[in-house]
């Protein structure tokens, strides 16, 4: 018998409950059965591709619909922590977007609550699910370029989003809302932890950011146990489009990762410049967004499948915690130390 898809409420339709909503009508295996949103005008956005879908304008009437098995949480950062929480409490799997919380302790909190209900909770780094990304950890594990030295990781924003959500206290700002998916990268990719931050935030472009008490383009340095190193850049005003690229560097060649003008991955080696078969995506964030979304209905429903978790959110929000820190001051901020304070 086939698996019955599970019954998921979406919580949340701004611009990533939408991105959620229409990825997941390529995801036989979750039927969203509930829509929990406040705004009218969003929920009758978003509404139209789920007609059958019960509409809910509270998260705690959403939550206790009959039938309810798991949700996917995409409401503005400083409120995933409290609805995590709500959703484990009424016995649902949760698929979470990143991170959850701008506070690393109270995201940490979450994760032994999920372990011991033998719930689910999973974090929404849709990277690590796209084929480019997935396809380049499948060759670093698997030793095609050797030792990975230097990781070069880039998200250029075509355009930056408002002011007011910019501010650091709804969103984390540039070097958490953005930059938590590259610090994920870094160490999922190299199999290595980040001990060390540098960083540093270049001019201005946006005054209405830099009122927002946010910076538009930062570049940081992360030193990974073992002796690699990646360099993060991210930027909210590359106007050509939302651009997001990983290089790495190994001892015996490197692979290059793109999103534009579509997905792939490249292997370099002695044997030249080449794409990989299997890397290559249309679209890779919504690529990533499905298969992010089959892994957590597999997960759920039991499979052993590696998901990121509240301790990989944890790690990505202190790194850009840490970050910020070592912008503000000039120094270079250690993680242990950042975790602690």
């Amino acid at each position: 018998m086939s698996t019955p898809p599970l019954r998921t409420a979406l919580v949340g339709l701004g611009r990533m409950g939408r991105t959620h909503l229409a990825a997941l009508a390529a995801v036989d295996e979750i039927d969203v059965v509930a829509l929990a949103e406040p705004s009218p005008a969003a929920m009758e956005l978003a509404a139209a591709s789920r007609p059958d879908a019960v509409r809910f304008d509270d998260v705690a009437t959403a939550l206790a619909h009959p039938g309810l098995e798991a949700c996917i949480v995409a409401t503005p950062t400083p409120t995933h922590a409290e609805i995590v929480a709500a959703a484990l409490d009424s016995g649902l799997h949760v698929l979470c977007e990143k991170p959850l919380s701008l506070d690393p302790a109270a995201g940490d909190a979450l994760g032994p609550v999920a372990a011991a209900s033998g719930l689910v909770l999973q974090v929404g780094f849709w990277r690590r699910f796209s084929p480019p990304w997935r396809a380049a950890k499948e060759r670093i594990d698997g030793g095609a370029i050797g030792t990975p030295l230097y990781v070069r990781l880039a998200q250029w924003d075509g355009d930056p989003p408002p002011p007011a959500f910019c501010d650091p206290a709804v969103s984390g700002g540039l070097a958490v809302d953005c930059g938590v998916h590259e610090y994920d990268l870094a160490e999922w990719l190299t199999g290595r932890r980040v001990v060390r931050v540098s960083a540093w935030s270049l001019p201005i472009v946006d005054e209405g950011i830099g009122r927002a008490g946010d910076v538009d383009n930062l570049v940081a340095v992360l030193e990974l146990d073992g002796g690699a190193v990646a360099t993060v850049d991210l930027s909210r005003n590359a106007r050509f489009g939302d651009d997001v690229r990983t290089e790495v560097l190994g001892s015996d060649g490197a692979l290059l990762v793109e999103s534009l003008p579509r997905g792939r991955t490249r292997v370099g080696n002695g044997s030249g410049l080449q794409d990989l078969a299997g890397s290559e995506a249309d679209d890779a964030t919504e690529a990533g967004v499905v298969e992010q979304a089959r892994a957590f209905a597999a997960a759920a429903r039991g499979a052993p499948i590696d998901v990121p978790d509240a301790a990989a959110s944890g790690r990505a929000t202190r790194i850009g915690q840490a970050v910020i820190e070592a912008a503000r001051t000039g120094r270079a901020v250690a993680i242990e130390e950042a975790a602690a304070r």
